[in-house]
């Protein structure tokens, strides 16, 4: 196929596209599709991922084709992104399908090739490579929570951190269990801010390293302990309060039953446990994001609807006292990290791969519309272990948070 024919074949096939973009082949060779000024250019680096892409119309393949340099996106990322709910909707006139089946001739024989044995499940990137893009006081690997369009990043986390200890009720002297703790960043805020003494697990070897320094050089080691451990393993019930913030995801719907009834073990009675993380709307469907970020980014990660894992949460003992949603917080925080990477793309390539910038940049992206256009989204629980007030098991005792949220906001 000659360059002259691939471009006759991407007009042919986005003629009604009200997006404005130019694609550039494999010889330099450019065209602009509409009419106006190009958002982004979609570079095909050879003939034969032009071929795969145009013949399966397929979003994962081109995020594949995307982190793995064949395919290229210069200008406006989040555009072209936007492009795939296009093609998912573009149905070719018989007579472009026979202009398309002509220039692929005995090509359309052929399947699809992917090296499914070359996909990493897992990047193992430092430390230093988050710090590329995360904040630089909380260091926090989840939601932000802005108080205005202009807010930092920085601030903007150190609110979202304050809001949980603050739905929370912590007090002075409590004891709070952090359940994936990250860089460990909640507990020295609630150290420092609110009296606790709290402990943290993580199963991240780098974390759990990190985390250790940051509490020392805060001087809150007598008072925070950062352990390397699963939390179905603590035996000690006796946590005032529990958080779990963006780990959620990693448990696995059918293991919920057993995440809520661990965390109901380990609070004692009349305590609060605060559950952060995404959920997919009820009725949606699987999509090409989360294929991606699930098979590459977070492998083996699954998301429910807020009503089942509420409803599981309820089964294990617990009370919803309250529930938020954050989604337009996760927007702009993935925006925030997004250009952050960008800024330090050359470092962050030195402390990684190319492959994998490129992975996270099409997660952030990816992710920042999903968020937007409101396909999932991310939730605060409240939840309480009743405390019994009388001999009948089923009494509740006081209410464990005051009448109204006026604390909290």
């Amino acid at each position: 196929m000659t360059p002259a024919q691939a471009h006759t074949m991407i007009r042919t096939l986005f003629a009604t596209v009200p997006t404005v973009f130019c694609t550039r082949m494999w010889d330099g060779s450019e065209e602009v599709i509409g009419v106006g000024n190009p958002l982004f250019v979609l570079v095909f680096r050879d003939e034969q991922t032009f071929v795969s892409l145009i013949r399966s119309q397929d979003a994962y393949a081109f995020a594949m084709a995307y982190c793995e340099d064949r395919l290229d996106v210069e200008g406006d990322l989040y555009a072209a992104l936007r492009l795939k709910a296009v093609l998912r909707n573009v149905r070719p006139s018989w007579r472009a399908k026979l202009v398309i089946a002509a220039q692929l001739g005995l090509r359309m024989r052929h399947s699809r090739a992917e090296d499914k044995k070359n996909i990493q499940h897992h990047y193992d990137v430092s430390n230093d490579f988050y710090k590329l893009f995360l904040d630089t006081r909380v260091m926090a690997y989840s939601c932000a929570y802005f108080h205005g369009e202009d807010e930092s990043l920085e601030d903007a986390q150190e609110h979202k951190v304050d809001l949980i200890c603050r739905k929370l009720r912590l007090k002075q002297g409590e004891r709070l269990l952090d359940i994936g703790c990250g860089w460990g960043g909640l507990l020295i805020h609630a150290a420092k801010n609110y009296g606790i003494t709290g402990v943290g697990v993580t199963l991240s070897q780098n974390q759990y390293d990190l985390a250790r320094q940051r509490v020392a050089q805060a001087g809150l080691s007598d008072t925070i302990t950062i352990e390397l451990r699963d939390y179905r393993d603590l035996t000690d019930a006796s946590f005032d309060k529990i958080a779990s913030v963006g780990m959620v995801e990693h448990v696995g719907v059918r293991r919920f039953p057993e995440y809520f009834g661990t965390a109901y073990r380990l609070l004692k009675e009349g305590g609060l446990f605060l559950n952060h993380g995404i959920v997919v709307n009820r009725n949606g469907t699987h999509t090409a994001e989360g294929q991606f970020m699930m098979t590459h980014i977070f492998p083996n990660a699954e998301m429910d609807n807020i009503s089942h894992t509420c409803e599981v949460a309820e089964d294990a003992g617990f009370e919803l006292l309250n529930m938020e949603s954050l989604r337009p917080h996760y927007a702009k925080t993935l925006r925030e990290w997004e250009c952050r990477l960008v800024a330090h793309w050359d470092e962050a390539v030195r402390h990684s791969s190319l492959r994998t910038c490129r992975s996270w940049r099409l997660y952030f992206v990816g992710c920042a519309l999903a968020f937007e256009e409101g396909r999932v989204s991310v939730c605060q629980s409240l939840l309480a272990k009743p405390s019994s007030s009388s001999s009948d098991p089923q009494a509740k005792g006081p209410w464990p948070v005051p009448l109204t949220p006026h604390d909290v906001y």
